[in-house]
């Protein structure tokens, strides 16, 4: 059986590539004893990294999608709940709009066949990166205000 490849190397070896800019976030959470956002944010991009460095119709891609879905869902509440500081609200709600752009025009360019879809891609793993830097740091001010 052949694979069915969804992009060629040329392309997503950039985004394997910033698949692991959520590792900085995973690094930040590990460094400050949250443990659980941590191994989410670790397992996130071990297995979008592990997807696109053979982007094929396969349980990789399943696994990736089902995994950042809930991880975005995740840190989508915890921003909602935890974001309180005027300039993580100033910059991080609106980056969050541009982190669905990016998803967006990466998914548009992608279906027309245009050969720039794979930055926009990486520009969204990027901009999450920022986001989840934004997220996690308003845990810790908040936890660090109940002690």
């Amino acid at each position: 059986m052949t694979d069915v490849y969804i992009a060629n190397w040329e392309q997503t070896k950039y985004i394997t590539f910033s698949s692991f800019f959520i590792m900085i976030p995973s690094l930040y959470s590990f460094y400050h004893k949250q443990y659980f956002y941590s191994t989410m944010l670790f397992y996130t991009s071990i297995v979008s990294a592990n997807y696109w460095r053979k982007a094929t119709f396969s349980f990789r891609r399943d696994l990736d999608l089902a995994i950042a879905k809930i991880s975005f869902s995740v840190f989508l509440f915890e921003g909602i709940c935890y974001v309180r500081y005027t300039p993580y609200i100033v910059i991080g709600f609106p980056l969050i709009l541009y982190i669905f752009y990016c998803y967006y025009l990466s998914e548009k360019l992608y279906r027309e066949n245009n050969n720039n879809w794979y930055k926009y891609h990486c520009l969204f793993h990027f901009c999450m990166m920022f986001e989840l830097l934004i997220i996690l740091d308003s845990i810790s001010r908040w936890r660090n205000s109940q002690i």
